[in-house]
């Protein structure tokens, strides 16, 4: 049985230094005063495993469980647990088939004998810590741990540790968890992750369909491009030759394009020549009106500068340098201040340390230690002088008698030491040696008797021998066919419940969809969605949608806005009121409900609106609050397209949008008001507001109001039909198999009664031969063994005879010539006088160095403070220095103040003169200069337009001459014969021409290139196409038989849960029943699906009706949760349980059948209960006891069985 052997401790909690405590299978009771640490063996345990938090260790922090005797603040410290597993006869669990060893962290191996887990916890100088794990040496982490854990059935988050004041947790844990401890016994966890695994398999076999698939749809396109390559080839010789043929025709039709343009230069140039000669009469007109003008502002410039322009300008450029100044002397201000601030403090400072020193000074002026000092160096000189005297008078005696005392006093315990030894000794060797006498007739005796039957003995054992060889092959056949028939028959009823699973997941399936699409119908009905439905399918055209499609809103205004809005949100917009009016009709005549419709060519907002460009502005830029809570009009906060303007006019109004509601209040009967919360305001005075329910039923601004809940339902449907097509023929193939394995299993089973019959006959008529020989060798064997063991044994005895009986003799020999002496009483009290007198003067001694230190410090304090004394002195001159240049600093600032103020003033008198003296001459004179300015540019402009003429009459006649060359060039490049040119091609022209030989161009370019080789390679692709559905295939195949792998796993899970949980039903009955004399059964909350619910316990105590378990008293909790954990480890037990005071709720009685319920349990696994109770002691195989040693550590000390 799997089971904890030994717990190392080092310096953790109570536990100073190392210590480690041995474990025994069964059941141990840890006992001891309170506080003496009895608890932490169990902390120690949870700590190593990672089985519980420092909270739940009984420590705020992790640092808190290291020894507070080696925890010093600002020092490193560090604590570490281990904790060894006896697995001497673990066995992995079946379901961890097929599952891998990790590449990474610790892995029990099958045959593993023992395993050990330890964790260490180091405090940094710092304060930080970290915490490390590790198994058999290997590091890892907490998960990997716990994965070995659960593993060895230790499940990190499972009842087997019960902490005080833990009991009841099993109660007050919700249902699902409960649900969770089945889970783990049943072995949830690992179907979860072999079902993880094939899931994963499973999306790689989908990703590679999805690429096969790619690759289909691309070799289908390729196939249809190859079978139109021939179509194309032929198409593009007819293209080409229409482009050549056009072509020719676009040279005739250009040459005659050209001569046109010619003639249309000649023209052009001739009204350029006309317009370039009014253009230079302009000009010269437009220099002597500006002449004129530049004349009469030289004139106002003058008068101007006389009046003083340059002396205001230099006055304002001063007062500008004058603010620099006034800015710079603000900020040296400002450094003054806080300059003055930190002076002062340094002063409070200053004061408060002198007050200190002068406190300390006043302490340590006298001694206190003087007198005592004195006193304790005369103690000291008095026991010095009396160990002296001792000494002297111990020494003389020690001359006399000492030697002999000594040596007398050796050899006689010596010599009952040996003879002690001795008689035992030679006992036993004497009785060796007969046996071996007596056992060596025997065995020549049984020898000829062997010699005798021998070859009678042998023909019957050959004879035997072939016939269990062929009984042994035969059983292994006949095994290896009994667990293939057994496990095609468990293969083939798993497929059936699982296809029975499956069919009624199915049926609840179709029952869940056809529920919601009728919900979904029912919705649609009540929204109006539907009736819109069916007006989009009759093809109703001028159907824009409803409002809520219409519009778009932030997230933060989204509820405010569609409370505003409310049922106006489902109303549907249309073009006009003839559409509208349709619409209703058809409604009529399909009784498909009732819709109010918005007409855009009617609709308007109440007292008329605003602007349409005002609504589609949306929200104002940034989005946030203005004064007064206000948010902003709702219609402003939706943004939408420029024609629903008077939709959304209509369907908010003046609705004002707020914060928050006593913003809102201010608004109440004034205007329209909601909140940010959904709170609605009326201009009537009325309020509607409070907790609102989930709004996924109705229409929602920028969201779809059709949203399929079905949708994951089909999916999951079509999943369970494919499930279940492979899951029938898997069936039916285990079907054929195991009809094909019966009639050889029976032909098997004839053969071994056959060959039992022939052994059987054998057996009969050689048994009382074989039997004698065996028994004789049995005997022979046995005689053998006993002489090797026992001549080992006398050799070991000679050994150890020799030096015992050679040292005896030589004691005899020295006492018989040894002399006598008669001091030994005088030197047993002397020495006594020595050692109390040595015990006196080390007292003296402490005393004195105790003394002469606390002189020591005292000087040294002095010292300090007259250190403390000077630096102070020093502080507080350059303290001084620092406030002196300080006050003359401020002084000169504010003498640079006044002079600044004063120089401004004088300026800004001097700038108002100057600027009342020339205002009026200023004013004409900026009126002329923008005159002149005005008539320079349009000359400039009419200057630079005539050389632009000049330049474009230059360039036609530059183009003239070229374009002569062209025509000539063209002319000689005609095609002779010249094309017939059609009269609508003419007329259509040389562009129209030209843009048909572009698009035949473009349609030859886009028909290249053309494949001349389409057959060969769409047979090529024809091949690869057969070649891809084949992997197709087996690709479905794989996904088929991973879907029903899934399946089958999900079907066990669920079987080995449901078996788990009967089992656990039962035990929890029983063992309830024995320790309460009441009734109680677990229930699952999902019946259907068990693993989808919780777990309830229901508990009867005797003489009660059924209570809830909150209303029990914490006796009946502490029984409930310890039914429960009974039943638990009936089922499958934990390696050990480790159970913290748990019967501290628990009367006498209550408390004995507890022990005697632990007592049975210990026979399947390791209990380790921490318990004051005698009942509880009384019944356990072995205690420990805990005590508190000195210096605060904890002691551990064993105590007799059932103490």
């Amino acid at each position: 049985m799997v089971h904890i052997n030994q717990v190392g401790l080092t310096q953790f909690k109570s536990f100073g230094g190392a210590m480690t405590i041995p474990l025994e299978q069964g059941f141990t009771v840890v006992t001891g005063p309170n506080g003496s640490g009895k608890s932490n063996i169990l902390d120690g345990v949870l700590f190593c495993l990672g089985l519980a938090t420092s909270r739940g260790m009984r420590a705020d922090r992790l640092p808190d469980l290291i020894n507070s005797a080696v925890l010093k603040a600002g020092k490193a410290a560090e604590t570490t647990v281990s904790v060894r597993f006896d697995l001497s006869d673990w066995q992995p669990d079946a379901a961890e088939d097929g599952l891998e060893a990790p590449e990474e962290g610790p892995w029990i191996k099958p045959g593993q004998t023992e395993w050990t887990v330890s964790r260490k916890l180091r405090v940094m100088p710092g304060g930080s810590y970290s915490s490390s794990y590790s198994a058999d040496g290997v590091a890892c982490n907490l998960q990997q741990l716990q994965t070995q854990l659960r593993r060895l059935r230790i499940d990190p988050e499972g009842s087997n540790v019960v902490m005080q004041g833990d009991v009841t947790r099993i109660v007050s844990m919700s249902n699902r968890d409960r649900r969770g401890l089945i889970d783990e016994l049943a072995g949830v966890a690992l179907f979860d992750s072999r079902i993880e695994q094939t899931r994963r398999k499973l999306d790689d076999v989908q990703e590679r369909q999805d690429r096969c698939r790619i690759i289909e749809q691309e070799l289908l396109a390729s196939r249809q491009r190859l079978e139109k390559d021939c179509a194309k080839a032929r198409q593009y010789q007819q293209l080409r030759e229409r482009l050549q043929l056009g072509r020719r025709q676009e040279m005739v039709l250009a040459f005659e394009a050209a001569g046109q343009a010619l003639k249309d230069l000649a023209n052009r140039q001739q009204a350029l020549e006309a317009q370039e000669q009014r253009d230079a009469a302009a000009i010269a007109s437009g220099k002597e009106t500006l002449s004129k003008a530049s004349a009469e502002l030289q004139t106002l410039q003058e008068q101007v500068k006389a009046l003083g322009e340059d002396q205001l300008l230099a006055v304002q450029a001063e007062l500008k340098g004058l603010e620099t100044s006034a800015r710079e002397l603000e900020r040296q201000a400002g450094r003054h201040q806080e300059e003055g601030q930190r002076l002062q403090g340094l002063r409070h400072d200053l004061a408060n340390r002198r007050q200190q020193w002068l406190q300390q000074s006043r302490e340590l002026e006298q001694d206190p230690h003087q007198d005592a000092l004195a006193a304790a160096e005369a103690t000291c000189r008095g026991a010095e002088a009396a160990v002296e005297v001792s000494r002297r008078r111990l020494g003389d005696v020690a001359g006399r008698s000492g030697a002999w005392l000594e040596e007398q006093k050796r050899r006689s315990g010596r010599r009952q030491e040996l003879q002690v030894a001795l008689a035992p000794l030679l006992e036993e060797q004497q009785q060796l040696q007969e046996r071996l006498r007596q056992e060596a007739e025997r065995l020549a005796e049984l020898q000829q008797e062997q010699q005798q039957d021998g070859d009678d003995e042998q023909a019957v054992q050959q004879r035997l021998e072939q016939l269990e060889q062929d009984w042994q092959g035969l059983l292994q056949t006949l095994s290896s066919g009994k667990q293939a028939l057994q496990q095609t028959a468990d293969s083939l009823a798993i497929q059936q419940r699982t296809r029975s699973r499956l069919e009624q997941e199915q049926t609840r399936l179709e029952r869940e969809i056809a529920r919601l699409e009728s919900r979904r119908d029912a919705l649609q009905e009540s929204r109006g969605t539907g009736a819109l439905r069916l007006l989009l399918e009759a093809g109703l055209d001028g159907i824009h949608g409803p409002v809520a499609q219409l519009g778009e809103v932030d997230d933060r205004h989204r509820l405010a806005l569609e409370v505003a809005a409310g049922a106006r949100l489902g109303q549907v917009v249309v073009d006009d009121d003839r559409i509208a009016a349709r619409a209703i009709e058809l409604l009529k005549s399909r009784r498909a409900g009732r819709l109010t419709f918005l007409p855009l060519n009617k609709i308007r907002a109440p007292g008329g609106g605003g602007s349409g460009a005002a609504f589609a502005r949306g929200p104002r830029a940034g989005g946030g609050e203005t004064s007064g809570g206000l948010v902003g009009r709702a219609v402003d906060l939706v943004r939408f397209e420029p024609v629903y303007d008077q939709v959304f006019a209509y369907v908010f109004g003046d609705t004002l949008v707020f914060s928050d509601l006593s913003s809102a209040r201010q608004q109440l009967g004034r205007s329209r008001a909601v909140t940010i919360d959904g709170e609605l305001l009326e201009k009537s005075g009325a309020m509607t507001g409070g907790s609102l329910s989930q709004r996924s039923g109705g229409l929602s601004f920028g969201r779809s109001s059709d949203q399929d809940e079905a949708e994951p339902l089909r999916r999951r449907l079509l999943e369970l039909g494919e499930t279940l097509a492979a899951c029938r023929r898997e069936e039916s193939k285990l079907a054929q198999t195991l009809e094909q394995q019966k009639p050889q299993l029976r032909e098997l089973e004839q053969r071994q009664a056959a060959l039992v019959a022939e052994r059987n006959a054998a057996r009969r008529n050689h048994g009382p031969l074989l039997e004698r020989s065996k028994q004789r060798g049995e005997r022979l064997s046995r005689l053998q063994q006993d002489q090797s063991d026992q001549q080992q044994r006398l050799a070991v005895i000679a050994q150890q005879l020799t030096p015992l009986q050679e040292e005896l003799l030589q004691l005899e020999a020295a006492e018989r010539t040894s002399d006598g002496h008669d001091d030994a009483a005088a030197w047993q009290q002397l020495q006594q006088d020595l050692e109390a007198a040595d015990g006196r003067l080390d007292a003296a001694r402490r005393e004195r160095d105790a003394l002469l230190q606390a002189q020591r410090e005292r000087q040294l304090a002095i010292e300090r403070l007259g250190d403390q004394r000077q630096t102070l002195e020093e502080e507080e001159q350059r303290l001084q220095e620092a406030v002196q240049a300080l006050a003359t600093t401020h002084t000169s600032w504010r003498e640079q103040q006044q002079e600044l103020q004063l120089q401004r003033s004088a300026l800004q008198q001097q700038q108002s003169d100057l600027q009342e003296r020339f205002g009026e001459q200023r004013r004409a004179r900026d009126a002329a200069e923008a005159e002149v300015g005005r008539q320079r540019q349009e000359l400039q402009q009419a200057e630079w337009n005539l050389e632009r003429l000049k330049e474009e009459r230059e360039g036609l006649i530059e183009e003239q001459r070229s374009g002569a060359i062209r025509l000539q060039e063209m002319e000689q490049a005609l095609p002779d014969p010249r094309p017939e040119i059609p009269e609508e091609l003419r007329l259509a022209g040389l562009e129209a021409l030209q843009a048909d030989l572009q698009a035949i161009q473009q349609r030859m370019e886009a028909l290249e290139p053309v494949n001349m080789l389409a057959l060969e390679e769409l047979e090529a692709l024809e091949q690869r196409l057969a070649e891809l559905n084949e992997r197709l295939e087996v690709l479905n195949s794989e996904r088929e038989e991973l879907l029903l792998r899934i399946e089958t796993v999900a079907t066990l899970r669920q079987e080995a849960f449901m078996e788990a949980f009967t089992a656990v039903d039962g035990h929890f009955r029983e063992i309830f029943a024995s320790l309460s004399d009441g009734d109680g059964h677990l229930q699952l909350e999902n019946q259907e699906e068990p693993l989808e619910g919780g777990l309830t316990l229901v508990a009867h105590p005797k003489g009660k009706a059924v209570r809830r378990l909150a209303a029990m008293s914490g006796g009946e909790k502490s029984l409930t949760a310890l039914s429960f954990l009974f039943a638990l480890q009936r089922f499958r037990p934990s390696p050990f349980y480790a159970l913290d005071e748990v019967d501290s709720f628990l009367d006498g009685v209550n408390v004995e059948r507890l022990a005697a319920l632990i007592a049975t349990q210990a026979e399947q696994a390791q209990f380790m209960v921490v318990s004051h109770r005698r009942p509880m002691i009384a019944a356990a195989e072995r205690t420990i006891g805990v005590t508190q040693a000195r210096g605060a550590h904890t002691q551990v000390v064993g105590l007799p069985d059932a103490a």
